[in-house]
């Protein structure tokens, strides 16, 4: 408009500048590593004006992260025209470290039994492997674990196969899953009913049974092999204190998942079986495998899940179980409950 003066357009400060741009640049490739780590290999990337928008970013600041994630090997694309950039291979610590991605958490069931001491062992050296930073601690209950997964407080938890297909794959949307090998949850000759090896056992005696209502798998094992239907009562205990409760005396006999004590249940005067009716049995078989469920808020586990070698899970119990009573490994006090 004639006479009018022109706009004064907002200039920032060189430093400033270089700072918002460095800023907006970390924003897209920390996107784009998530991106990429989420379809995986073979997938395409979004397009650039996907982060363009998604950013309110120019051209060039896209073009700019592209250059630093492939110049430093993290990814390796390749150019299809019009269908877009897709990804040929990728190298995930360097996408891990580049796009400064938090650690993984991990929320394992307590510690103690050998199943659980293997999975830590191998998932920690699984992760080192792959070059990701990861944090894991433990939770009673698989219940409270989904629970902490849905809530944001953990990224991957591990619940047996039973409780996965009766209790997560029947609720809420699915979720993304690795099923490790039968047994790897629940060992062969691990699940246990304890009682006093002094009781007389007579049949048709009334017993005083534990059960462990924030264990699903416990409480549903105690049902199958102790049904009320034929007197039993129940009497609530956390599972792991099962021997502890029967040599108080406050429980006549409890379902208990093997682990290491520093008293063996034996050596304590306690009598062990293993589970014996078909209903318990065939419940055990359906639970034995470890599941592995992923977080949906962190997209960029996919390809952490899918290359994580759990072959080994198998090989690690059974390191773990051949060694003899008075090894120094298995008297850890980290592991002896």
């Amino acid at each position: 408009m004639e006479g009018s003066s022109p706009v004064p357009q907002r200039v920032l400060p060189l430093r400033l500048a270089t700072a918002e741009l460095q800023r907006a640049t970390s924003d897209v490739i920390h996107a784009m590593a998530v991106d990429a780590l989420a379809a995986g290999v073979g997938a395409r990337l979004p397009i650039g004006s996907h982060y363009q928008n998604r950013f309110q970013v120019g051209a060039g600041t896209v073009q700019r992260a592209i250059e630093l994630l492939t110049g430093t090997g993290a990814l390796v694309l390749t150019s299809r025209g019009h269908l877009g950039r897709h990804i040929a291979d990728m190298r995930i610590e360097r996408l891990w470290h580049i796009a400064d991605i938090d650690p993984v958490r991990v929320l394992l069931p307590p510690r103690g039994p050998f199943e659980v001491r293997a999975l830590l062992g191998v998932l920690s050296s699984e992760f080192t492997r792959l070059g990701v930073p990861s944090r894991i601690h433990h939770s009673a209950g698989a219940a409270e674990r989904i629970r902490c997964l849905d809530a944001g407080d953990a990224d991957i938890t591990a619940v047996s196969s039973g409780f996965h297909d009766a209790v997560v794959a029947t609720s809420g949307p699915a979720r993304p899953t690795r099923r490790l090998a039968e047994h790897s949850y629940y060992a062969r000759d691990t699940m246990l009913v304890l009682r006093r090896a002094a009781d007389p056992v007579t049949p048709g005696q009334p017993l005083r049974v534990a059960i462990d209502p924030a264990s699903w798998d416990q409480a549903r094992l105690t049902e199958c092999e102790f049904p009320l239907d034929d007197g039993f009562t129940y009497v609530e205990v956390s599972f792991p204190r099962v021997p502890v409760a029967i040599l108080e005396g406050r429980v006549d006999a409890g379902v208990w998942h093997a682990m290491q004590t520093l008293i063996p249940p034996r050596l304590a005067g306690l009598h062990q079986r293993p589970l014996e009716r078909p209903a318990a049995l065939a419940l055990l078989a359906r639970s034995s495998a470890a599941v592995l469920i992923m977080s949906e808020r962190r997209p960029e586990l996919r390809a952490v899940l899918d290359r994580l070698d759990l072959d080994r899970v198998a090989e690690a119990q059974t390191r773990l179980t051949s060694l003899p009573d008075d090894s120094p490994e298995l008297l850890d006090p980290t592991w002896t409950v």
